[in-house]
């Protein structure tokens, strides 16, 4: 019935306390408290607003806001520049982009700046110093003054945004053949998921693929091939993935398989794949025109992230 309507549903409990379908209805915005655990989520089109929206003991009943669009740039009409903001803008401009974050820290001033469409968030400490912020994470910077890097935002992008767009395009490829076999896809760094616990790790590098099983972070299994670890753990979409290759159409994986490895599955302990993908996870957030990085080096020498 309500299908055509911007919908909010309001209930004391969760949808789960109430309705036989927990899940979220497609669109629909759903507002709710009772269980005392603020939570908050947006995938873009499923919405829920269970963060203390009324409080506690309150004689002066109010909500906080919430927000119909499925996406919003609570920023979009500031001009170009250099803005202290707080922290709750900031989550505010994180749940716009359907972006997760936790943010609790104590701030002292919080810059945001803004140029050509494109974000900076950065922190300045009681001492002087800065951090750029990454989500929730904040790293430190050299420099100490704020206009510096506005100045040089338009380079730091520049140099990342090229090369990056070219891994991503390669890695887009590796997740629509996945889906097309009847896998996640899911891109994540520098990992395309193939389901729960198989995984693909595109190598920022050289754009090499290595195909692996994880039970959790330290314990790994790498596979010779793609090919391989399809054919051992996912039977199904290894058959499928046969049939795929012997069409005419293009494959990803097709400079890999010609290797020819035969190497038995190698148990891998390290973390360092992970260590990789956090940071072009970082210099991925450029695709939703935030700029949560910042390396002085690439200012006097442009980043290379160069596939085969």
């Amino acid at each position: 019935m309500l299908s055509r309507k911007n919908s909010i549903i309001m209930t004391h409990t969760p949808k789960g306390d109430w309705c036989k379908d927990p899940d979220p209805q497609k669109d629909f915005v759903y507002v709710s408290g009772h269980t005392h655990r603020n939570f908050f989520f947006d995938d873009g089109e499923n919405r829920v607003y269970a963060d203390n929206q009324i409080g506690y003991h309150s004689e002066n009943i109010h909500l906080k806001y919430l927000w119909i669009d499925k996406e919003y740039d609570c920023f979009d009409d500031y001009e170009d520049g250099v803005y202290e903001i707080t922290r709750e803008q900031y989550i505010d401009f994180y749940r716009g982009k359907n972006l997760t974050i936790t943010f609790q820290r104590r701030i002292n001033v919080l810059y945001m700046l803004k140029k050509k469409g494109y974000y900076c968030f950065i922190h300045k400490s009681k001492n002087g110093n800065l951090t750029i912020l990454n989500g929730g994470a904040m790293k430190c910077v050299e420099m100490k003054e704020i206009q510096y890097y506005y100045d040089h935002m338009d380079e730091m992008i520049a140099s990342i945004k090229k090369p990056l767009d070219a891994f991503s395009a390669f890695q887009k490829r590796i997740s629509e053949m996945i889906r097309t076999i009847g896998g996640t896809g899911t891109i994540h760094g520098c990992i395309v998921d193939i389901d729960f616990y198989n995984h693909i790790f595109v190598n920022p590098i050289d754009s090499s693929v290595t195909g692996y099983w994880a039970g959790n972070i330290i314990n790994k299994v790498v596979y010779s091939s793609i090919t391989v670890l399809l054919e051992s753990n996912c039977p199904h979409m290894y058959n499928r993935y046969v049939r795929l290759a012997q069409s005419n159409q293009e494959n990803p994986f097709a400079l890999e398989e010609k290797n020819g490895l035969t190497t038995k599955p190698q148990a891998y302990f390290d973390t360092d794949i992970y260590k990789a993908s956090r940071e072009i996870k970082k210099m991925q957030k450029i695709d939703s025109n935030i700029l949560s990085f910042w390396y002085d080096d690439t200012l006097k020498k442009p980043l290379q992230i160069d596939r085969v």
